[in-house]
């Protein structure tokens, strides 16, 4: 009862104040007892609603207990409470008694306590009730414990008449900032250690500030990007401004009207006003501030951390010396020692819903207790505390620090290796070391930790660094060999010379521990037990001697080794593996009762456990072992309630039902890419508990007994998971163990087939066996599948073994007996593909000869014959079973089609014939292959299958197959223009593809009309309204020429002198060339708009007029520009106006790219006496004027400004079902009825066929429209982007529309994002979904276009790859494939979330917080080479120095003085810290921007993608993926793939991100696994690559040069035929050369041994030389 709580609180407050006169009943030590239980009163656990009134009684009593008047206290409480005061009006009578007998009673204070009163206070923590919930008793409360702790005499406060504010009674403290800090550091605050005391630090701190003086403005400049100015003091003594400003953006009065500002602006205005008219009140501002942000930290976690940080660094800066600072780390390290911190608060306090990061937005508030808020704090400190190794350890271990831990640990790390030199800096890193791996270990990062081990050269040899490669990789067998030989090298040289362990053998004692530790994990990998006891035994082990003996049943030892003290020790301690040995125990020897009991006791402790583990959301791995724990546990809990059933029934002589039981432990398992001694230690329990229910039932029949248990499939299983994993050794082993087991058939044949796979990556003695074990296999006893698959596995040994016509044989024989197994005819299409590509590699040879035309024409028609049988049984596989594997296979059958040229040959015939019937599904990540086969001799075949796609999938489809349509037709109607009249064609003639391509646009809109209606209509508005403004795309010319002036000049730095008259005839023509692309820029923006008529003009019109006036007479003034040029103007008119609609307009980059290209002449007179450095300075002039103009638009504008239509658009998320979304169309509608020619012929003013027509689309769309049959959901629009290749997920199959996301509505306003001096606008479709789904609007030309689809096929077939591949998917390696929807023929919706950010964002960000401009770097780096260029090329002919010597050592000079004085190199990671917030977040963005950047880079280097520019580096803040967009192959004038002298993109900011072990932990292993997992796919890569490239050649091309028909393209391919093999074969050589190489060096020296991922490494070390980082051109700013 809070009531009888109140009252005897109260009578026990009368008996305490009269202890010091002796009037009262208690004696002083009673007095003592009590008064320290009313202190801990808080601490019992109550509700803090409920014990509040308790709470403040109490607090009234120790005030008394100080002498402190209270009597202004009840107005105070009644003035905060007010009609809210809820339960707490009924207790302040009570208070005011108390007051009243207070002063009755006590006699009048003068200032002093007696000794009987301060002998009671001295049981009383100062720092008891200084986080009580009453801000006016805290403010009192922490005057007491500044006073009482500094020894000062206590001030009385007069509260009669209560301050108007009553934020801060007490007022300010007379502390100085170190003494206050001083004093907490170390205060005891063991009695509110359960809070998060950190807020005491925080009031105490602002209480000692500076309270007098007025507001000061973060900022005056309205104009700035709103900004949060954190609220702390910058020096103890005086406390900056505290106010928070809201964002605001300056518009015109006509646009803020439009928006519906006006009322926001007047609120605002009177906000300012008030602090202004705040500032001027008395100078009690910045007191009143002060007292509302202290009372704001009480309320408001994340406040509270956020003044933690700033005003502890504050002080931590202020501090004289590092002599002070030691002192206080002392003092620091004592504070986080004490055992009473919490673990666990019981709740956060503030608004938890809400946070300061834009990307920590929605997430779930993470709870923190105070260690882990105190060593946040000191990992941000400049410089670094160092604190006691053995503390941070407990303090990780203990309080669930481990991020902040390791944080500062690699701080520490970092300042070490750069005070290098002595032995104690050894020593240190050493220590450092052993401590960041023992984080690393118990966060489940191994490979991290192996980094971590081998990260000092100079103790780490050869032998080591091959082992831990191996070890890295996955090689387990090999790895575990190479650590034996080293042991047994050091223990030969050890025997032959008698040295110590370290002593002249090259190696440390570190690297023996190494060695050691790694030689028992990987035997623990291979199931070695026998051996590990062994060693065990000789080592005094005890735990992982107990460990032996229960995986090797010798439950003797293990009862012996339980009465170990070491192992008592460590249950008493809550030791859960230790736990878990008594659990096995308890469960062999029959205590059946004690398994429920001890179960519980270890899930208790395995859930501490996970309480101080990290959150699992921020993507660890550091709570897999908990969950194995956790998996395991379970099984031993029904492994007693088998226990339990099987003994009661063995008694009565009957069998028990284990049927579901065992069909559970059947479908718990593992994920096959686990670790396989989590599968080993599972199924040995496993094990155990079959062979005891056998022996418990060993009186039954063989078969009955068989029933009860599942011996043989969990042996088979584990085989089979051993095997994936290439550990073949394990899997033998696992097979053996089945000798003695009855089994069934199904189980008798997985057996034989799991042991036959054993040996079929083995060598020829190997296979030669697996041949023998099929050949006397008796197959009378399995079924058709069965045998077809031995039959099979038969062909593939004699493949190997040289017998193909045999093999041949077997795969038919195979086929017959199943034609539905679909892995024989995988097999088959092999076999056939690869004689198929041989016969025609022989063609080619004797093509070369001389040979006869008969006999090449014949080997060509054999080969042709192979390729189509093997592409048959290719589609047959993907008929049978569409497995994500075998519809890989589809790129291998379109690239086949290259064989039959121009002509429809055998292939096309078999596509058409096979292909056809497949699902159409299957063939959506190809759709853009699809759409260009429409142009070769298989173009009607492809059509037949775009057809059925636009039937069941139109939405996946309608985008690319509407852009192409228009691409293709403005390539045919420039080449009827060009021709000037029309011939007659062929079937395969320029207009074939258009005739496909409008064939099944017709029949698109047949069959879908009220879709197509919808997206029509969406196109339109996109294309016609989100046009850039004439000033963005003048920018983007501006920049392009800017970006081609400089690298002019660059090329004329070696001009030996004026009068070189060689040198001075290259400048005229440059300057002429410059001169008559300024000309036809003039003409393009300004002369092409005079004659527009304003009245007859929409908005855009009016717009461009204006835009004409504003800057054409500046430019041609400017350029000496005369208005003469009529040819060029009209010649670019007819080049502007030649496309269909709008969207046919050069972009601005093919403006500028076209006109470098034209031919050079002679200077005009307007422009004499003009040098390129003139042109050059002007270009940049207008280029920083545009910059500014445009930096004035808005962020943002409304929807139904731009486009009205688009946000008037509104639909209802339909009530879908399975199926709803399939295609239900009548057999007229199909896409097969009509040929290209039909539309000529139709008869368009026939009523009948208008008529016919009108009810064939009223049909088509009453079955589109939402009804109950199938097909009714195809209406509804999709967002774009959710087929395939786009979305690559591991449940990758058939697509479902009914469940993909719909749009509703365009989100109401617009954004704008700025990349690069180009603006681009995000609009919103808010999906079914409930999400916004963004995506940019970029003009761009259609190969930009066509070489991001690629890069997402591409991507797509990786993520196969890597998902298939055991260690990738492990270590979570990944792609994201970026959509990109081609909406016209120049323009693209590329997905985008604004969470994306790239180099240059953060840079400019960082630029504009500090004032710097971002292009001075840049300017520097460009003008200071080309002056020391100058200067010293005068001297290089005299001391006959190469000029790329001198080119090399300036830039290098140069880019050295950048990173040093210009541009920081932990840009990138203060960013991401400050936006992220939490070393957990921090840390999980860090791991997983590691491994979608090592793929990124592997996939550069591959395919020589070198234009990484810090704008198009894009990455995604939330989740660390990287966004490939522009991510296009670099070819040269020859059209070959030619590698860079930067393999990838790895500067000081992307080097400093990662961090120096995430580096080699995680980011080069990443690379190698990615590497590894594609090439292990090595018959399926050639054709892809082929296939993709081949594409993307001829786009190239024809990007670069007039269009052309389809009979000009189709040439263009074969010519191109020799560059696409051999750029094909170059990619993929550069991915086998990154696979680290599984040979072994045999009679290679162990020292002399190399890391199996020396080529990984080498690219590396290539990226972050700058000697090569200097040479890159300014734009790809490789200082950042």
């Amino acid at each position: 009862s809070i009531h009888l709580l109140l009252t005897i609180t109260k009578i026990i407050g009368k008996w305490l104040l009269e202890t010091d006169d002796l009037s009262g009943p208690l004696t002083m030590k009673e007095a003592r007892n009590l008064l320290s239980r009313l202190t801990r009163l808080e601490r019992r656990g109550l509700p803090e609603y409920v014990i509040q009134p308790v709470v403040d009684h109490v607090a009234c009593i120790v005030l008394e207990l100080h002498k402190w008047d209270l009597k202004g206290w009840q107005q105070i409480c009644c003035d905060r409470t007010g009609a809210n005061s809820g339960h707490l009006d009924r207790y302040l009578p009570s208070l005011q008694e108390l007051d009243e007998w207070s002063r009755n009673h006590c006699r009048e204070s003068n200032g002093d306590l007696g000794a009987e009163r301060l002998s009671l206070l001295s049981t009383i923590d100062p720092s008891s009730h200084l986080l009580i919930a009453n801000p006016h008793l805290r403010s009192i409360l922490m005057a007491v414990y500044g006073a009482r702790m500094t020894n000062e005499r206590k001030q009385h406060v007069d509260l009669t008449v209560p301050d108007k504010t009553y934020l801060d009674c007490a007022g300010p403290l007379n502390h100085q900032g170190l003494d206050a800090l001083w004093q907490l550091l170390r205060s005891n605050f063991e009695d509110i250690g359960s809070s998060l005391w950190g807020v005491v630090f925080v009031d105490f701190l602002l209480a000692c500030s500076c309270h007098e003086g007025t507001l000061n403005l973060a900022r005056e400049d309205l104009t700035r990007k709103g900004s949060t100015s954190n609220a702390g003091v910058s020096d103890v003594g005086e406390a900056p401004p505290l106010l928070i400003y809201p964002s605001i953006s300056v518009r015109s009065a006509s646009s803020a009207n439009s928006l519906g500002l006006t009322v926001a602006g007047k609120e605002y205005r009177q906000f300012l006003s008030l602090l202004t008219a705040e500032k001027a009140t008395g100078g009690a501002g910045r007191s009143q501030c002060i007292s509302a942000v202290r009372l704001i930290a009480h309320g408001d976690e994340s406040v509270c951390h956020d003044l933690f940080e700033k005003l502890f660094s504050a002080a931590w800066a202020g501090m004289p010396n590092d002599r002070v600072r030691s002192v206080f780390v002392a003092a620091v390290e004592t504070l986080l020692g004490q055992p009473y911190h919490a673990q666990f608060l019981k709740h956060s306090f503030g608004f938890t819903g809400a946070s300061h990061s834009n990307f920590q937005a929605g997430s779930q508030h993470q709870r923190m207790n105070p260690i882990q808020c105190f060593l946040r704090t000191l990992s941000k400190l400049q410089p670094v505390p160092e604190l006691s190794a053995d503390l941070l350890m407990h303090l990780a271990c203990e309080y669930n620090s481990w991020y902040e831990v390791l944080t500062l640990l690699e701080c520490q790390y970092c300042i070490s290796k750069t005070d290098g030199g002595s032995l104690e800096s050894a020593t240190r890193e050493e220590e450092l070391l052993s401590l960041i791996n023992t984080c690393h270990l118990n966060l489940n990062q191994r490979d991290v930790c192996l980094a971590a081990s081998s990260f000092v050269d100079s103790c780490i040899g050869a032998g080591t660094e091959h082992a831990l490669s191996l070890d890295v990789y996955g090689m387990a067998e090999d790895a575990l060999e190479a650590y034996s030989d080293l042991i047994e090298q050091v223990d030969a040289a050890e025997t032959a010379f008698d040295l110590p362990s370290n002593g002249g053998v090259g190696f440390s004692e570190s690297e023996g521990l190494l060695w050691e530790e790694r030689w028992v994990e990987l035997n623990r990998e291979m199931g070695q037990w026998e051996v590990l006891s062994e060693y065990a035994e000789s080592s005094g082990c005890v735990k992982l001697e107990m460990e032996c003996a229960w995986k090797l049943r010798n439950w003797d030892k293990v009862r012996s080794l339980s009465l170990e003290p070491h192992v008592s020790a460590a249950l008493e301690m809550g030791d859960s593996e230790a736990k878990m040995s008594e659990v096995f125990l308890a469960i062999v020897d029959g205590k059946v009762s004690e398994v429920e009991n001890l179960h519980a006791q270890t899930a208790q402790l395995f859930l501490r456990n996970w309480l101080l583990l990290p959150s699992i959301g921020t993507g660890g791995s550091g709570h897999r072992e908990l969950l194995e724990s956790f998996h395991q546990l379970v099984e031993l809990r029904e492994s007693g309630q088998i226990m339990v059933e099987t003994s009661r029934h063995s008694s009565n002589q009957t069998l028990p039902d284990l049927k579901n039981l065992l069909s559970a432990w059947r479908n718990r398992l593992p994920n096959e890419f686990d670790p396989l001694c989590i599968w080993d230690n599972i199924f040995l329990w496993r094990g155990h508990m079959f062979d005891a229910i056998a022996g418990n039932f060993s009186w039954s029949e063989p078969g009955a007994l068989a029933r009860l248990h599942d011996r043989p499939w969990t042996s088979i299983k584990l085989a089979q998971v051993a095997r994936e994993q290439n550990r073949k050794e394990v899997a033998l082993m696992s097979l053996d163990n089945l000798t003695d087991c009855a089994m069934d058939v199904s189980d008798a044949f997985s057996k034989l087939r799991e042991k036959v796979l054993s040996y079929e990556g083995g060598n020829e003695l190997e296979r030669t066996e697996g041949l023998n074990l099929i050949n006397t296999t008796n197959l009378a006893f399995f079924d058709k599948f069965q045998i077809s698959e031995l039959f099979r596995l038969k062909g593939s040994f004699l493949i190997y073994l040289g017998g193909r016509s045999k093999a041949n044989q077997l795969y038919c024989r195979a086929i017959q007996i199943c034609p539905s197994y679909s892995k024989a005819w995988v097999s088959w299409g092999g076999l056939c593909a690869s004689l198929g590509y041989e016969i025609e590699q022989e063609g080619k040879a004797k093509a070369r000869g001389d040979s006869s035309q008969e006999i090449i024409a014949a080997t060509a028609k054999k080969a042709g014959q192979y390729l189509a049988q093997g592409m048959g049984c290719y589609l047959e596989a993907i008929k049978w079973d569409t497995h994500e594997l075998n519809r890989l296979l589809l790129p291998k059958c379109l690239w086949m089609l290259a064989t039959d040229m121009d002509s429809e040959g055998v292939l096309c015939q078999t596509l058409d014939t096979r292909g056809v019937g497949l699902p159409p599904w299957v063939w959506l990540p190809w759709v853009s292959q699809l759409l260009t086969s429409l142009y070769r001799a298989e173009g009607k075949v492809a059509k037949n299958i775009l057809g059925r796609i636009v039937a069941a999938h139109p939405q996946s489809l309608y985008f690319a197959l509407r852009s192409f349509y228009l691409e293709r037709r403005d390539i045919e109607r420039a080449s009827d223009s060009n021709s000037g009249s029309s011939s007659k064609q062929d079937h395969h003639s320029p207009s074939a593809a258009v005739g496909y391509a409008e064939v099944l646009m017709s029949t698109l809109r047949r069959a879908h009309p009220t879709l197509w209606a919808s997206l029509e209509g969406i196109l339109e508005e996109l294309i016609v309204r989100f046009r850039p403004s004439p000033e963005e795309e003048f920018l983007a010319t501006i920049a392009a020429l800017l970006q081609r002036a400089e690298t002019q000049l660059e090329n004329q730095k070696y001009t030996s002198s004026a009068t070189d008259e060689k040198s001075k005839q290259g400048d005229d023509a440059a300057l002429a060339s410059f001169e008559k692309t300024l000309r036809r820029v003039s003409t393009k923006f300004f002369r092409t708009h005079e004659n527009i008529d304003i009245k007859t003009e929409d908005d855009r019109g009016k717009k461009v007029l204006d835009f004409v006036r504003r800057y054409k007479d500046k430019f041609e003034r400017d350029f000496h520009i005369d208005g003469g040029d009529g040819d060029g103007r009209r010649q670019n008119r007819d080049s502007v106006d030649s496309g269909d609609d709008k969207e046919q307009r050069d972009s601005p980059e093919v403006a500028a790219g076209a006109s470098a290209t034209l031919k050079d002449g002679p200077v005009s007179k307007a422009t004499e006496g003009t040098s390129l450095n003139d042109v050059h300075a002007r270009l940049k002039k207008w280029k920083r004027s545009l910059e500014r103009d445009i930096s004035m638009s808005p962020q943002s504008f409304p929807l139904q400004q731009v486009s009205p239509p688009l946000s008037f658009f509104a639909s209802e998320a339909p009530d879908l079902w399975p199926g709803a979304c399939d295609a239900n169309l009548a057999k007229g509608d199909s896409a097969d009825d009509g040929d290209s020619n039909s539309r000529s012929s139709t008869n368009g003013t026939s009523v009948s066929a208008a008529s016919t027509a009108a009810q064939m689309v009223a049909a088509a769309a009453a079955r589109e429209g939402v009804g109950s049959h199938a097909g009714g959901g195809m209406a509804a629009v999709e967002i774009p982007g959710q087929y395939a290749p786009y979305q690559a997920t591991a449940l990758d199959s058939k697509p479902h529309p009914e469940l993909h996301a719909k749009l509703i509505r365009f989100k109401s306003s617009v954004e704008i994002s700025k990349r690069k001096y180009q603006l681009f606008r995000r609009l919103g479709m808010i999906g079914s979904d409930g999400r916004t789904h963004k995506f940019l609007l970029q003009f761009a030309i259609p190969y930009w276009t066509r070489s991001d689809e690629r890069t997402a096929q591409f991507q797509y077939v990786s993520n196969a790859f890597m998902r298939k591949d055991p260690i990738a998917a492990r270590k979570n390696i990944s792609l994201q494939p970026t959509a990109v929807i081609a909406v016209a023929q120049r323009l693209r919706m590329t997905a985008d979330h604004t969470s994306n950010r790239s180099i240059d964002d953060v840079y400019d960000s960082f630029c504009q917080d500090i004032g710097r401009d971002s292009q001075a770097a840049s300017d520097y780096f460009h003008s200071e080479v080309v002056r020391l260029l100058g200067t010293k090329g005068e001297s290089s002919e005299e001391t006959h120095v190469p000029k790329k010597t001198i080119e090399k050592e300036v830039k290098l000079q140069v880019y050295e003085k950048i990173c040093k004085d210009f541009v920081e190199a932990d840009i990138l990671l203060h960013y991401t810290q400050t936006s992220l917030g939490t070393p957990e977040r921090s840390y999980q963005f860090r791991q997983s921007f590691s491994r979608h950047v090592a793929v990124n880079s592997l996939l550069q280097y591959a395919f020589a993608v070198v234009e990484r520019t810090p704008a198009r580096f894009i990455f995604n803040m939330l989740t660390g993926e990287m966004v490939s967009s522009d991510f296009r192959c670099d070819y040269n004038n020859q059209g070959f793939l030619e590698g860079a002298m930067l393999p990838y993109r790895m500067t000081r900011n992307i080097q400093q991100l990662i961090g120096p072990f995430l580096l080699q932990g995680l980011f080069i292993p990443s690379m190698g696994h990615a590497a590894s997992a594609i090439c292990e796919h090595n018959e399926d890569i050639p054709t892809l690559l082929c296939l993709l490239l081949r594409d993307d050649i001829v786009n190239w091309y024809t990007s670069k040069s007039s269009p052309r028909s389809d009979a000009k393209t189709r040439e263009l391919e074969g010519q191109l035929m020799d560059r696409i093999l051999k750029n094909s074969g170059l990619v993929h050589n550069r991915l086998k050369e990154c696979a680290p190489s599984r040979a072994k060096q045999d009679g290679v020296d162990l020292n002399d041994k190399q890391p199996i991922d020396k080529r990984v490494r080498e690219l590396f070390l290539k990226s972050t030389q700058p000697e090569r980082l200097c040479m890159m051109p300014h734009g790809y700013e490789p200082w950042l």
